[in-house]
C-alpha cells in the first residue's frame, strides 16, 4: 500500500485538461438545433433507425437480450416513428447503432451491460440530434445577439441592491405605489368632467 501511495504522489502534477487535451480531439461548436425543432411547430424526433446487434448465447450479451425480451415492445409502442432492427450476431459483442435524419450514425458498444444500462443508452440516442460530439464553445448561443449581455435578476435594478447581504430587511417589505392605478384612471375621469 506504501508503495502505491509513494508512486502516486511521485506522478508529475498534471491537471486532467493537459494530460488528455480534449481542445484538439473535438471539436468545438455553438448551442444549436435542427430547424427550430419544436418551436412554433410539433417535434420531430431525429432518431431515425435504431439497429441492435445482439448474439444469442455470448455471454457479454446478457442485458441486451434481457432488454430486447422484456423492453423492446413496450419501447416499440412508445416510439412509432423509430424503425427497430434485431440483427443475431454469432459470437460477438452487442452494438447498438442509431442512424438519424441528418445521415449520421452513432455507434456504442453494449458489452456487459444490463438492462437499466441498455435502456439508457437507447434513450439518450433518442434525444439526440445526431451531431458528433462536440466542445461547446458557450452554453447559449442566440442568432441575434445583445450588446447588454445575458438577462440576470439583477438587470436594470439598482446597484446597490447587488452589493447588500441578504436577507436584508428593507427588502423584505412590499413597495406599494402612493396612488393606485384605479386611482390615477378615476382622477384622469374627474378630470375630463371636469372640462
Amino acid at each position: 500500500m506504501f508503495q502505491l501511495l509513494r508512486r502516486f504522489v511521485s506522478l508529475p502534477k498534471q491537471s486532467i485538461r493537459s494530460f488528455h487535451s480534449f481542445d484538439e480531439i473535438t471539436p468545438g461548436k455553438y448551442i444549436s438545433t435542427h430547424l427550430q425543432n419544436g418551436i412554433g411547430s410539433r417535434y420531430v424526433c431525429q432518431l431515425q433507425r435504431l439497429t441492435i446487434q445482439v448474439c444469442k448465447e455470448f455471454r457479454t450479451s446478457y442485458g441486451t437480450r434481457e432488454w430486447i425480451a422484456n423492453d423492446l415492445t413496450a419501447f416499440a409502442r412508445q416510439h412509432p416513428y423509430v424503425v427497430i432492427y434485431v440483427q443475431p450476431r454469432r459470437h460477438r459483442a452487442p452494438n447498438l447503432i442509431g442512424e438519424y435524419l441528418s445521415g449520421d450514425r452513432q455507434w456504442i458498444p453494449l458489452s456487459n451491460c444490463d438492462r437499466q444500462h441498455v435502456n439508457w443508452w437507447i434513450h439518450s440516442l433518442l434525444t439526440q440530434q445526431g451531431d458528433p460530439q462536440w466542445r461547446l464553445l458557450k452554453k447559449m448561443h442566440t442568432d441575434s445577439p445583445s450588446t447588454q449581455g445575458i438577462w440576470t435578476p439583477f438587470t436594470n435594478k439598482p446597484t446597490d441592491r447587488t452589493l447588500r447581504t441578504y436577507p436584508d430587511n428593507d427588502l423584505t417589505e412590499m413597495e406599494f405605489p402612493q396612488v393606485t392605478a384605479t386611482q390615477q384612471i378615476q382622477e384622469l375621469f374627474e378630470q375630463q368632467k371636469a372640462r
